[in-house]
């Protein structure tokens, strides 16, 4: 979990350390859950890509679920809601699973073959000298 993600460098490395994590641990899926800023359509299906969610007066505040398990991705968008102070309130209703090609810095982190033992410990090692030390309390991977 990173401290923060203020600007494109943490969120570049945060990337890279799940791109790692998934190598070292020869990950079978990956679920990044993040807050973020979203544009949607409108009732064209027009959007301006020019325009940067966070930038744009029409953008929600979402929680989005980013998953992928090697060969397939998939998106779930669940919209944040604030009271009139601005204090989040609760989570709404999430639009239908949007299966498919995710774009973006946090997309395609999971490897497209199974790694070997060799790339998994260098995997290991890179992750150490980030300062990344992951330490398992009992969670067995085998009963999932």
């Amino acid at each position: 979990m990173p401290s923060e993600l203020a600007d494109a460098e943490a969120k570049d490395r945060y990337a890279e350390m799940a791109k790692l994590l998934a190598v070292a641990y020869r990950a079978r899926a990956l679920v990044m859950i993040v807050e973020s800023w979203v544009r949607l359509p409108d009732a064209t299906g027009h959007i301006d890509p020019n325009i940067r969610p966070s930038q744009a007066a029409d953008r929600k505040e979402m929680v989005a679920l980013l998953l992928e398990d090697g060969s397939v991705s998939a998106t779930i968008l669940i919209p944040i809601l604030r009271d009139s102070t601005g204090v989040f309130a609760d989570l709404g209703l999430s639009a239908p699973t949007n299966f498919g090609n995710s774009e973006g810095r946090f997309s395609k982190l999971m490897p497209r073959h199974k790694p070997s033992s060799d790339e998994c410990a260098k995997a290991k090692r890179t992750l150490l000298v980030m300062g990344m030390n992951v330490v398992n309390r009992g969670f067995d991977p085998n009963m999932n």
